[in-house]
């Protein structure tokens, strides 16, 4: 059993401010077609949905338990949800057709699939947002939010940052994440534990998971010529900052998430 919230009103609060950030980008594109890349249980679409009910929303993903839990929502009615990614360019090709342009969105699951996936699978996700091959581009726009952070933060650690963590987290679970990432002492890996920190109701799976795979600059540099960057914000998510000087009493400084937004090239 979890354990229960203690204040609903402001945990309720959080999840929406998460939601509208998680949206930012909406209007900075011109589409009337959404596809949430790793939409789990449709919360995000189902947002959307709410805000926008004009859009065309497709949701795509692997598990078949959160298809069947986005499905089974009814705030997702009209929404539509598959496994199947040949359904998903059926459907935007329509679109096209129409004259509608489509925008892909993957908010937060980057780097879960690159905890989660070879790299060969890796080169399939990404093969299907460029529609690499000589294909037809399917998506006008690309939307990413994600955590990342930059090569700078490769540096060592501030030493009193360090102090204050092992004074005030739990020893054990401590040891066992650096056992893991190496140790806090590098900022790399202090920076990686912030962003972890606060899932100790699931800390043999959270620990485990790497939240940094891949650094800003180089990502950046990844990005097909056909795209170019239309919006973008590096920065240290505010509640992160807040919960990190609640929890050890210092500010986090190093940006730590990315917001993206790519249009191709007409």
């Amino acid at each position: 059993m979890t354990a229960p919230i203690a204040n609903m009103e402001k945990y309720n609060k959080e999840m929406v401010k998460s939601l509208v950030d998680k949206i930012a980008f909406i209007d900075k594109v011109d589409a009337e077609v959404f596809v949430d890349f790793g939409c789990a249980d449709g919360t995000l679409l189902g947002f959307i949905k709410k805000l926008f009910p004009q859009y065309i929303l497709i949701g795509y993903d692997n598990d078949p338990e959160m298809i069947e839990l986005a499905k089974s929502n009814p705030d997702n009615d009209g929404i539509i949800f598959t496994m199947d990614w040949a359904e998903v360019e059926a459907l935007v090709r329509d679109e096209k057709r129409r004259g509608h342009h489509a925008c892909v969105v993957l908010s937060s699951v980057l780097h879960e699939m690159h905890s989660y996936l070879s790299d060969q699978a890796m080169a399939d996700v990404w093969s299907k947002i460029w529609s690499a091959g000589g294909k037809e581009k399917l998506f006008s726009y690309v939307a990413i939010r994600d955590m990342m952070v930059s090569r700078t933060t490769s540096r060592a650690s501030d030493p009193m940052q360090v102090a204050r963590i092992r004074q005030l987290f739990d020893k054990d679970k401590l040891n066992q994440w650096e056992a893991i990432w190496g140790s806090i002492n590098e900022n790399w890996s202090l920076t990686h534990f912030l962003l972890t920190y606060r899932y100790t109701h699931s800390w043999e799976r959270e620990a485990k998971e790497n939240y940094l795979p891949v650094n800003y600059e180089d990502f950046m540099a990844s990005i097909p010529l056909e795209y170019f960057p239309i919006f973008m914000e590096h920065y240290t998510l505010p509640f992160l900052r807040r919960c990190v000087q609640k929890d050890f009493g210092f500010d986090l400084s190093d940006r730590t998430h990315l917001k993206l937004v790519l249009e191709l090239r007409s």
